[in-house]
């Protein structure tokens, strides 16, 4: 009975000794997550009417990772699904919950603003290369105030 006793306590020892490795804690809070970063879909009446018009798109998927790199795929009516890949850039704003962002993909990049409220998402960019003389949206001037384009170019994004 004593030797049963001595091996569980040993045995209780050694798994209470049991721990993380120091060099394998990061030190940080994962819980950090920026709002914007997810998977985001815009669908129906949520796609730009811009978008609807001109490509005749009926979904936008967005996947924007905390590394910094995005992938957006559209879907067109009836067809099938593109993507491209990239990188994106927040700066946010000081003051309030609209902030500039800006999309670089290998064959042109886009610029404009993005808010992130629960789990919707409104973003409204222009590209801005190749430069197509489209001027972006800046938490100052706000959604839907490009006197040419209105409301016209804001996108609607559901998190999935």
């Amino acid at each position: 009975m004593k030797r049963l006793l001595a091996v569980l306590i040993i045995f209780v020892s050694l798994v209470s000794f049991v721990a993380c490795d120091k060099d394998s804690d990061s030190g940080t809070n994962n819980n950090t997550e920026k709002a914007w970063v997810g998977v985001w879909l815009s669908s129906g009446t949520n796609v730009a009417p811009i978008l609807v018009t001109l490509f005749n798109y009926d979904s936008v998927r967005v996947t924007i990772e905390s590394d910094n790199t995005v992938k957006t795929e559209s879907h067109i009516a009836g067809g099938a699904w593109s993507s491209v890949e990239g990188v994106y850039t927040v700066t946010e704003s000081s003051s309030g919950d609209v902030h500039t962002v800006e999309f670089v993909y290998a064959a042109f990049s886009q610029a404009g603003i993005m808010q992130v409220t629960g789990d919707n998402m409104q973003l409204e960019v222009v590209q801005t290369v190749p430069d197509i003389g489209a001027t972006p949206r800046t938490p100052a001037t706000g959604f839907g105030s490009d006197a040419a384009l209105g409301a016209l170019n804001i996108q609607k994004y559901v998190r999935q």
